[in-house]
C-alpha cells in the first residue's frame, strides 16, 4: 500500500487485533515524530543510590525527620 486511499480501503478488511494493532502503531508513530523520538524515564536503568544508612521503623518516624529537615 503506497497511498492513503490504498490504506483506507484496506482498513475495513482488518480484523478487531489488527486494528488495535494498527492503532498502536500509529500512535508511536506519531509520538516518536512529535515528540522527536525522545526518551522517557522508565527507559532508564536503575539507580544505585548506595546502602541504607538508617532504616525508618515507621511512617510517623519518616515525617518527623522530614519536619525537623533531617532527611
Amino acid at each position: 500500500m503506497n497511498t492513503l486511499a490504498e490504506m483506507e480501503a484496506a482498513v475495513p478488511q482488518l480484523s478487531a487485533q489488527e486494528l488495535a494493532e494498527l492503532e498502536r502503531f500509529v500512535r508511536n508513530a506519531r509520538l516518536r515524530r512529535t515528540n522527536g523520538g525522545g526518551s522517557s524515564a522508565l527507559d532508564l536503568p536503575p539507580l544505585e543510590l548506595g546502602r541504607i544508612l538508617k532504616s525508618l521503623d515507621s511512617r510517623a518516624e519518616w515525617y518527623d525527620e522530614m519536619l525537623e529537615g533531617r532527611a
